[in-house]
């Protein structure tokens, strides 16, 4: 007798190609390195040796069309989920440029409060350190046996390499961390989180 199966608490991750995204880079990069002038020091959150900017980049002017594609992308998403957007909004809460220079990285963290968080590239050289994703399931990595070739159901851990002009949105509290930038160049995105607001009826 041949078994059945169901798959069920499927993680998804949302990759997005930008159109035309140099001259939208150029834009936010301008912003991002004015921003870094006036605050050498940054903030101290998961990075590692890099600079994080303060967390509210998505109301400057210079920000304006790239927030516009955010809300786009999430649109997709939430419709994808069947989400009720007749019950809620959603709006972009935060949002943060990272530079990581060489031997800078992002530790594991999640981010809390939020429905979706996602990632930007606007400079990602090679070997510049990609971002990872770990299995959620805490309880799976009890007793793990051998395995021929890691799969969906297996892999402990995915990582995306980055790529100029590419977005990702994943669920908010889905563990992610960045690798070292090995490279002589930095390697700069900006991250942000969406939340919800209920609606009132």
């Amino acid at each position: 007798m041949t078994g059945s199966r169901n798959d069920w608490f499927p993680s998804p991750i949302w990759h997005f190609t930008i159109a035309d995204y140099q001259s939208l880079n150029e834009t936010l990069l301008q912003e991002i390195y004015a921003e870094q002038q006036r605050d050498r020091q940054g903030e101290k959150w998961s990075n590692v040796l890099g600079w994080h900017s303060v967390n509210d980049l998505h109301k400057r002017d210079r920000f304006q069309g790239f927030t516009k594609i955010i809300e786009a992308n999430v649109l997709e998403v939430a419709n994808f989920m069947q989400w009720d957007l007749q019950k809620f909004t959603f709006n972009i809460t935060t949002c943060w440029a990272i530079i990581n220079g060489k031997f800078a990285s992002n530790s594991v963290h999640s981010h809390p409060n939020s429905i979706l968080s996602g990632v930007y590239y606007l400079k990602a050289p090679e070997n510049c350190g990609g971002i990872f994703f770990n299995d959620p399931r805490p309880a799976s990595q009890m007793l793990i046996p051998p395995v021929v070739e890691f799969n969906l159901w297996t892999h402990p851990k995915i990582s995306y390499k980055p790529h100029e002009g590419t977005m990702l949105l994943f669920p908010s509290w889905l563990l992610h961390g960045v690798d070292m930038n090995m490279s002589e160049e930095v390697r700069i995105a900006i991250s942000f989180n969406i939340g919800m607001s209920p609606i009132k009826s």
